[in-house]
């Protein structure tokens, strides 16, 4: 899913990593819920800007941005948590 080009990757990181690093600064006064409330604003923020004003097609677009970005997230770092556990605890079937 985030398999773009180094070349795309590079001017986004540019400016992601500074708001990253304002992210782990506010670590230090905010909780796991503000977190989480603050990385669904910048989510929202972003879909918003680039898909509020399409049409339907456009729209849905929106959400497949999201779930594949859920869909990576589960692949790269809960399932192998989910492994880990089963190996460590057995599996429950």
């Amino acid at each position: 899913m985030p398999y773009i080009k180094k070349a795309l990757r590079e001017p986004i990181d540019e400016k992601l990593d500074p708001l990253i690093g304002r992210l782990n600064e506010m670590l230090t006064y905010i909780d796991g819920k503000d977190l989480a409330a603050c990385l669904t604003y910048i989510v929202f923020k972003l879909i918003r800007r680039y898909y509020e004003n399409g049409k339907w097609y456009d729209k849905m677009d929106a959400e497949k941005v999201c779930a594949s970005a859920i869909d990576e997230f589960k692949r790269r770092f809960l399932h192998p948590y989910e492994e880990m556990k089963i190996a460590e605890n057995g599996d429950v079937c």
